[in-house]
């Protein structure tokens, strides 16, 4: 069932452009499927908006571009190529994925970066996990969704986890977390995550994290 397909997973807004992919990480994985969705977030007193969409050529093969905005226009872009090994049962699926990914100065300036993420995740009908190692220009991170879900057998369902997300760049470390809710009915998904500077020796971070995502697959 497409509904079941739909979990729209982020991270922290530096690492989310890092780490997971719309829509996300797990929609849509059919031939031809493609999603969109917009994150808010505010973070370090800024508000971001992101326009994210996602294209599947097939399960294994697909495209995402990540598009910012916020008070001073325009942001740079991510464009990356997200490659999956899925392993499917009735009541449980997997996969691996490697994401080469490109950040593209659409904010102004002349300076491209590169990057690629290794990630694992799992569902089975009442746990889901996600862990994902990701490098982008002079940040390396890593982001750790583990949680229950609790489905109503009529295509709906609620996933309540606790997110990890570890970051070391150039300006320092610091590691967030906090608790993720994520409700979806069919091809419809909404996030809401909130978290915590549990340790924090960097310059360019200050404070807590918060978000709403919204999102739709075809």
């Amino acid at each position: 069932m497409k509904g079941l397909l739909i979990v729209l997973l982020l991270g922290v807004t530096s690492t989310a452009a890092l780490a997971h992919q719309p829509v996300v990480d797990m929609a849509p994985r059919w031939n031809g499927g493609y999603g969109f969705q917009t994150r808010v977030e505010h973070a370090n007193s800024d508000t971001i908006t992101w326009l994210e969409g996602v294209y599947t050529f097939k399960p294994a093969l697909r495209m995402t571009l990540k598009i910012p905005y916020s008070g001073d226009g325009l942001g740079h872009s991510i464009f990356a190529v997200p490659l999956k090994k899925y392993k499917n049962a009735a009541r449980y699926t997997s996969n691996w994925g490697l994401t080469p990914s490109v950040r593209v100065p659409t904010g102004g300036g002349n300076d491209w970066d590169g990057g690629v993420s290794l990630s694992y995740s799992s569902e089975s009908v009442d746990v889901y996990q996600l862990y994902d190692l990701h490098f982008l220009g002079d940040r390396r991170g890593l982001d750790i969704n583990v949680g229950t879900v609790h489905a109503d057998g009529q295509g709906s369902a609620w996933f309540t986890l606790w997110d990890v997300t570890a970051v070391d760049s150039d300006s320092g470390q610091r590691i967030l977390t906090g608790p993720v809710l994520v409700y979806f009915r069919r091809n419809i998904a909404a996030r809401l995550e909130y978290k915590l500077a549990a340790y924090d020796d960097d310059d360019e971070w200050s404070g807590n994290y918060l978000s709403f995502t919204l999102g739709i697959v075809y």
